[in-house]
């Protein structure tokens, strides 16, 4: 079971949910959409691996961060810092998800200011190991 999800040329605006389009969607119903910036699973275990990146027209910073099982996980995020005008910034993590109950995946962005141009790209695969 396994899903992935995207999204390009996009505007990040600070302090919202990013918005993700699907790419392959899972049949099995393990791993789901909620809308467009919520990604529901099943109890499970989950490998997540992401990417993300962004312009900004002046030096600022990049901050994306993963929630789930109700829980902000800034372990996981991405901060990237720039200095110039013009600059690009991006990251990328992979991770683990123990969902115990169904859990809701969002990705946040709290950047310093609003970016331009930004790409996302989530994978994510369902692991067969028991609870």
């Amino acid at each position: 079971m396994f899903a992935s999800y995207f999204n390009f040329q996009y505007p990040m605006v600070r302090n919202t949910l990013l918005d993700l389009l699907p790419d392959i969607t899972d049949p099995t119903g393990h791993i789901t959409q909620a809308d467009t910036k919520r990604i529901a699973l099943q109890p499970g275990y989950y490998l997540v691996s992401y990417k993300v990146s962004a312009i900004f027209p002046a030096p600022n910073y990049l901050q994306v961060t993963p929630s789930y099982n109700g829980t902000p996980r800034l372990e996981y995020g991405v901060y990237f810092a720039t200095n110039a005008a013009g600059s690009s910034a991006c990251g990328s993590g992979i991770f683990i998800i123990r969902a115990p109950a169904p859990t809701v995946l969002t990705f946040s962005y709290s950047g310093s200011a609003d970016a331009r141009d930004g790409e996302i790209n989530v994978t994510i695969l369902k692991l067969n190991r028991p609870l």
